[in-house]
């Protein structure tokens, strides 16, 4: 059984998942294993999963070939990449060591859960499920993502017992860098949208503050910045009545034509465009 909406993938064999050997994910990737074992390479690296563990593969990561027992079960949740990376923002700002615990993910994918995990993992599945099913209710597309998000911090948050404490004591200049950008970026008033102005802040070099963010994050300063400018753009689009000079003005673009062509590298499409298709998907 396989479910799909928009870049959302859940089900219940992951040989329906199509994983192709040896290249880089473009999406967050769960897998429970009910009963069998698994065994498959990240970044060159071996693993093995049983059952009761959870493997948690994370955008970006390279997927190498795999092999299982004949009598592998399991669930599946899988995650196109703007999900994944709507959710990280937001986990920051509850949690300013969620960074190391990506950084240990990334090295430590299999974690074993424990009964409650297990148990909220199938729960999760199953309501996606019901969400994917329930093709008559409007909200559908919003609870879905919803749903998949607080999947994405469970998830993060079952690493809290396995992440060696001494991880996440230790805060090293990169660390208290990257934190400092975060912040710099998260702050309203700030429209920057070059790395040298963020780097000059900072006072550190352009390159060694994208350096830093690529160690840290998976993700250059840029991709960082470009993050957050399209979230504030989609707010204002999506959540108020600002005209488009208006937003323009607000995310201090140089001009409404120049901000037109960003809004459509990035979204697909010009703002007002955008703005009504999202509106038309919610009614």
């Amino acid at each position: 059984m396989m479910k799909s909406f928009k870049d959302l993938i859940i089900s219940d064999n992951i040989d329906e998942v199509n994983i192709a050997p040896e290249t880089m994910s473009s999406f967050f990737l769960s897998f429970y294993c009910e009963r069998g074992v698994l065994q498959f390479s990240i970044e060159g690296k071996m693993y093995r999963v049983v059952e009761g563990d959870i493997l948690i593969c994370t955008p970006r990561n390279i997927i190498g070939m795999y092999m299982r027992s004949p009598d592998l079960q399991g669930k599946v949740i899988s995650a196109g990449e703007s999900i994944y990376d709507e959710t990280l923002p937001g986990i920051f700002q509850i949690d300013p060591n969620w960074w190391k615990k990506l950084l240990y993910l990334r090295q430590n994918p299999v974690v074993h859960a424990t009964e409650f995990q297990s148990e909220l993992y199938l729960a999760y599945f199953n309501l996606l499920k019901i969400y994917m099913e329930d093709r008559d209710n409007p909200y559908r597309q919003r609870i879905i993502r919803l749903t998949a998000q607080a999947v994405a911090v469970e998830l993060l948050h079952a690493l809290e017992k396995d992440t060696d404490e001494r991880v996440l004591s230790e805060v090293s200049q990169k660390d208290r860098l990257f934190q400092r950008f975060i912040a710099l970026l998260s702050h309203q008033a700030n429209t920057d949208r070059e790395v040298r102005a963020f780097a000059e802040q900072l006072l550190v070099t352009p390159k060694y503050l994208s350096a830093v963010c690529k160690e840290k994050s998976g993700r250059t300063a840029m991709d960082w910045i470009t993050e957050s400018t399209v979230r504030r753009i989609k707010h204002y689009l999506l959540q108020t009545d600002l005209t488009v000079k208006e937003i323009a003005f607000k995310l201090d673009f140089p001009d409404v034509s120049f901000f037109c062509k960003y809004v459509k590298k990035h979204l697909g499409a010009a703002p007002l465009e955008y703005r009504k298709s999202q509106l038309l998907m919610k009614s």
